[in-house]
């Protein structure tokens, strides 16, 4: 990196030129972009595994498979959560503000214990409605930041 000599200073534009350059790449580094498809995959996994929560009573071999695709898709969101969002270079140390991570965690996580709640009372439909509304919140929520933070 090079450096200026002691008397030469940089323009004042130069110096907000700088400033602003520094600011878009931290701002860059902290919000890191997505793809424009993963949160429409995410929310259509999420759709799935609520659904097929729906299936009452599975018995047989309709259970096994109704747990395996579970299990594989549960899997599936977890590892491309880890891949595109958390494993970037240059995400370690980064600040997270926890007041909002928390909120919407506890929000998400409200939909399945309404469902698994309700279920007994109004009907297996409700993990469809607890899911498609699950998938709307990811939607409501993904799709403008990854507008906001797409590069380009």
């Amino acid at each position: 990196m090079e450096t200026a000599d002691f008397g030469d200073q940089p323009t004042p534009e130069q110096a907000r030129a700088l400033l602003a350059a520094a600011d878009a790449e931290e701002h860059a580094t902290i919000n890191r972009p997505v793809p424009v498809w993963y949160f429409p995959v995410v929310a259509s996994g999420v759709l799935v595994l609520f659904s097929l929560n729906a299936i009452e009573e599975p018995t047989g071999v309709l259970r096994v498979v109704t747990m395996m695709l579970i299990l594989s898709i549960a899997i599936g969101i977890a590892a491309l959560f880890g891949k595109i969002t958390a494993n970037q270079p240059g995400y370690r140390r980064i600040q997270v503000t926890w007041g909002p991570t928390i909120l919407m965690t506890m929000l998400a996580a409200a939909f399945p214990v309404a469902a698994i709640a309700l279920d007994g009372a109004v009907g297996s439909w409700v993990w469809i409605v607890c899911g498609a509304a699950l998938a709307v919140l990811v939607l409501a929520t993904g799709i403008p930041y990854q507008r906001k933070h797409a590069h380009g």
